[in-house]
Order: C-alpha cells, then sequence, then structure tokens
C-alpha cells in the first residue's frame, strides 16, 4: 500500500527594516521641504535630501562621521533607500562641512513638521487634539552623570531641548536648542508659536515650571487651546488671583498625558543617545536637534 506524503508550503512574511524605512520618510521629508541642490552651479553629485537624510541617520545610529560612511559603504540596503551607488558614498568631510552650512536649527525644526505631515498622511490622519510640553537635558560630556556625581564632579552647562510632543502618538511638532540651566518661561515661545501654526489642540499639558498668565493667554485667547498648568501659589494666605491660572487650581484626570512627552525624551536618549558628541556650541545644538528630529522619523 502506497503512502502519500502531504506537503504543507508556509509563506513567511517578513517584516519591513525599520532602518530603511527611517531612510525613506526621511527622504520624502526632505524633499518636500529642500531644494535637490544649494546651487545651480554646483557639482550635483548628491542631494540635499541625500545628505540631509545621512546626518538623520548617523544621529539614529549614534555614529561619527567616519563610522557612518563606512556603515554606509558596506550596506547595499541603506544605500539603495537613500539613491547612492557603491562608487558614490559621501565623504565624511562632506557631510560634516553639510551639516555646518545647511542644517540650521531653523531648518531641523522645520522637517519636524514635515515629519508630522506625512505621519498624518500615511497613517490614516495621526491627530494632535493634546499637546505636552516640557525641557530635557541632553549632556555635553560623554562621561555619564552617574560618574560625575561618584567624583563630585558639578554638573556645567547642558543642551537644553525643549519640545512640544503630540500625545498620544508621541511625536514632536516642534523643538528648540539652547543652553541651560535656564528659565523655561523664558524659553518657551519660540516652541509654542511654531506648534500653533502645524495643529489646533483642544487641550495643553505643562509641568509648574511654565506656570504663567502670559502662558495661559497665548494658548487660552491666542489658540482656543485649554491649557493646564498646576500653579504656583505666590500669595501668603494660598490663594490663586489671576484670571486663568486659577482655573488650574483643580487639574483634570487628563493631566496625567503630560507624562507623554517625558516618554519622548526617554525614547530619544535610549535610542539617540543622552549626549553630544560635537564640541563647539553651534555643532551641539544641531546635533541634539537632530536626534529628535531622527527619533520622531523613526518613530
Amino acid at each position: 500500500m502506497a503512502r502519500t506524503t502531504t506537503t504543507t508550503t508556509t509563506t513567511t512574511t517578513r517584516k519591513p527594516n525599520p532602518l530603511l524605512e527611517l531612510a525613506a520618510l526621511s527622504m520624502a521629508a526632505c524633499r518636500r521641504h529642500m531644494t535637490s541642490y544649494a546651487h545651480p552651479k554646483s557639482k550635483h553629485t548628491f542631494t540635499q535630501a541625500q545628505l540631509m537624510t545621512c546626518l538623520v541617520l548617523k544621529a539614529h545610529l549614534k555614529q561619527t562621521y567616519r563610522g557612518f560612511v563606512q556603515l554606509l559603504a558596506a550596506s547595499d540596503g541603506l544605500r539603495d533607500a537613500i539613491g547612492l551607488s557603491a562608487a558614490a558614498v559621501p565623504a565624511h568631510t562632506t557631510l560634516k562641512m553639510f551639516e555646518r552650512r545647511a542644517a540650521t536649527p531653523e531648518l531641523l525644526d522645520a522637517l519636524l513638521g514635515r515629519v508630522l505631515e506625512l505621519a498624518r498622511e500615511r497613517s490614516g490622519g495621526v491627530r494632535v487634539d493634546e499637546l505636552a510640553v516640557d525641557s530635557t537635558g541632553v549632556e555635553c560630556s560623554p562621561a555619564s552623570r552617574h560618574y560625575e556625581l561618584r567624583i563630585g564632579r558639578a554638573r556645567g552647562r547642558y543642551v537644553k531641548l525643549m519640545v512640544a510632543v503630540a500625545c498620544g502618538s508621541i511625536l514632536a511638532v516642534s523643538a528648540t536648542a539652547s543652553f541651560g540651566p535656564s528659565n523655561d518661561c523664558a524659553d518657551c515661545w519660540g516652541v509654542l508659536w511654531r506648534a500653533s501654526g502645524r495643529c489646533a489642540p483642544h487641550s495643553a499639558y505643562l509641568d509648574s515650571g511654565f506656570d504663567g498668565e502670559r502662558q495661559h493667554a497665548f494658548f487660552r485667547d491666542g489658540m482656543g487651546t485649554a491649557s493646564f498648568i498646576p500653579p504656583v501659589v505666590r500669595t501668603a494666605d494660598g490663594s490663586v488671583r489671576t484670571e486663568h491660572r486659577s482655573k488650574c487650581v483643580a487639574l483634570p484626570a487628563a493631566y496625567g498625558r503630560r507624562w507623554h512627552v517625558e516618554t519622548f525624551f526617554s525614547a530619544v536618549k535610549r535610542v539617540c543617545g543622552s549626549a553630544v558628541r560635537a564640541r563647539s556650541e553651534a555643532s551641539m545644538l544641531r546635533e541634539a536637534l537632530l536626534k529628535v528630529l531622527a527619533y520622531s522619523a523613526y518613530r
């Protein structure tokens, strides 16, 4: 009696590579915002989108200029995603000079807006109904904070990132970089102005470092957004007497969504690193903003 053998074929679907998806999204955002070449008479060897995507990938992979160029030369998939050939990979000096010339804080923040725009289009309409704003420090030294505490070294200045994050999707809406320590109330206006042009949330959540009637007026009177900031009591009887601040004495349960911006900062530092390698002040600010852009595109 013959035995019948049944062969079952299973089809395995490969998951898309997150790094290649990051490169593709970065290319799309850069092409949407930047011209192909900075000048009609440039060499036209690499487009601005290709070079900026290289910088985004470098920040995401926590690589040096030389290290990233070596990695790019060895990766066919990455070169294909960026549109480069094996014979035409940018030198590390090309990337460094492009970053100094083109990667201004204003451009990097504008690219954040393009990434958010693409996410709204591609993900079936990512909504920005709630906004969380806060700041964090990115160390200027590779030494860990734990090591500095053990040797008794006082913390010096650091790069201060201030970011407005869309709650739920955990995507950056706008960002600025400066040097800290400094007052959040004085530093927040650039982030708030640019965020107001990119979204119209119904609620905004900030911590007590932003407490002030001007901040509430910006959200409530200017944007039509309900702002929630724990008021700092400044009167002897413990009362809060100003119009908008008095409405935040009792915060709603939804105020807990302010922690979404802390989640964003934690992820940026875990994925892209918690310290900058650059030594000049301008390069430190650019590198910190590139981390935010890289994680937002990766997210």
